[in-house]
């Protein structure tokens, strides 16, 4: 069991955490939280891994027959972050950062040491290393979909059920029940996911962005919107006017 972990990264990583954990929201005393970001976003990123993993292998079975895919399948894992990653600016570690795993992240990091350090022939601060050179290169849209995945999750369940959603906006601590309409990825300049819902006790269309949606659930409950409620909030949603507010008084 690890209680905490010492890992070298470069400035530019450094740089990026820094910059995401004030974006979306991860502050104690005004000041950034990296620990709490790293614990929300380091399950994920090691279920990516795993994901792209399988899919390696399966290409190699299923699409080559290959007789000795375990063997590439087992190289490719130990070289990959070496040859993908190695990058003049992910290259010169000049920076330390410190992991505690909270509880609910902890069993990830015992999978990391027991598991996925011995498929990857890495030691543990250079296995999260690399998940974080690869979270690094990514564009900022799609780090706060990586790290917010279980809440966009169920926003898009919501989305397609039409069940009624509840959740805190975190910078606001407003308390919605809501509609789930549809989301939107910042890919373009804004750089910011946004979910657009029908706030059922106010009466108002608006967009949330994806980093504040906190302690989101369904339940059984489902919303039946009007016709006229569907095409206002489409129209809502091709403006791209996110920053506004649309009342309807929906019957």
């Amino acid at each position: 069991m690890i209680d905490k972990i010492k890992v070298k990264v470069s400035a530019f990583v450094s740089d990026i955490l820094e910059n995401d954990a004030l974006r979306f929201g991860f502050t104690k005393n005004e000041k950034s939280n990296k620990n709490a970001l790293l614990n929300k976003l380091i399950p994920t990123l090691v279920e990516v891994r795993k994901a792209r993993r399988e899919e390696i292998e399966n290409i190699l079975k299923n699409d080559f027959n290959r007789e000795d895919s375990e063997n590439i399948y087992n190289a490719v894992n130990m070289v990959i972050d070496e040859v993908y990653f190695n990058g003049e600016e992910l290259y010169m570690l000049d920076e330390y950062i410190w992991i505690r795993p909270s509880k609910e992240a902890r069993a990830t990091y015992d999978e990391i040491q027991v598991s996925e350090t011995k498929i990857t022939a890495q030691e543990t601060p250079v296995y999260i290393r690399g998940l974080l050179n690869e979270y690094s290169r990514l564009p900022q849209y799609k780090r706060e979909m990586l790290t917010f995945d279980k809440e966009l999750d169920v926003f898009a369940e919501a989305c397609e059920t039409r069940h009624i959603l509840h959740f805190w906006d975190k910078d606001t601590k407003e308390r919605y029940k809501a509609f789930a309409f549809d989301y939107y990825y910042g890919y373009l300049y804004d750089q910011t996911n946004y979910c657009i819902i029908y706030d059922i006790n106010n009466k108002i269309v608006k967009s949330i962005p994806l980093y504040r949606v906190q302690d989101i659930y369904m339940i059984k409950q489902k919303f039946k919107p009007s016709e006229l409620l569907l095409e206002k909030m489409q129209n809502y949603c091709d403006s791209w006017s996110f920053e506004e507010e649309l009342k309807i008084e929906e019957k």
